[in-house]
């Protein structure tokens, strides 16, 4: 049964499950901060809630066969210890290491996400925000590391990701500096 395994295009699929788990993530974190804007009815507002944790879920479930896959590649082997480890890598130990990070990361949103209630508003919502350096550790890795890198269309798949969320959170800004914002910000911790 191993041997079946291995003779899948284990390389090919460690470059999809990457790219397309950036892509997921990009749309999550996307949509996540549109879900913050105070202008969305109800209706809209769960329907992008949903579309935030389904493009979430699939970009962590992807992320996590893109970290287990290297270790059956016959291409480029990595063992577990390198997998789990941050920078024990011996190839590309800092590239690699930001996408074990990464990782991790991501488990803590998620899970400080599923005991929002349990942990409490603010710390929930400090945790949350670690989704920004976590995307730029997922777009270091990808970028610098992904053997698609050099191909235009990959690079504007990043270009738009970073202009996209870039965009997203100057306009949460912009709401957040707007009349009226601080008293509805208190009510919404409350």
């Amino acid at each position: 049964m191993i041997q079946w395994i291995v003779d899948w295009p284990v390389w090919q699929i460690i470059r999809v499950t990457g790219i397309v788990s950036f892509i997921c993530l990009s749309l999550g974190i996307a949509l996540g901060i549109m879900y913050s804007y105070p202008v969305w009815p109800a209706k809209s507002k769960v329907k992008l809630y949903k579309l935030h944790r389904f493009f979430n879920h699939a970009g962590i479930g992807l992320m996590l066969l893109h970290a287990v896959f290297p270790v059956i590649s016959t291409y480029m082997p990595f063992s577990w210890k390198e997998v789990l480890l941050p920078f024990a890598a011996q190839h590309e130990p800092v590239l690699n290491g930001l996408g074990t990070l990464a990782v991790y990361g991501l488990l803590i949103v998620l899970l400080s996400t599923d005991l929002r209630n349990a942990i409490g508003k603010k710390l929930w919502h400090m945790l949350h925000l670690l989704s920004y350096p976590i995307f730029i550790l997922v777009a270091v890795h990808g970028f610098f590391l992904g053997s698609d890198s050099a191909m235009a269309a990959i690079r504007w798949i990043y270009i738009g990701s970073f202009i996209l969320v870039g965009l997203l959170t100057i306009g949460r800004f912009m709401f957040l500096s707007s009349p009226g914002a601080a008293t509805k910000k208190e009510k919404r911790l409350v």
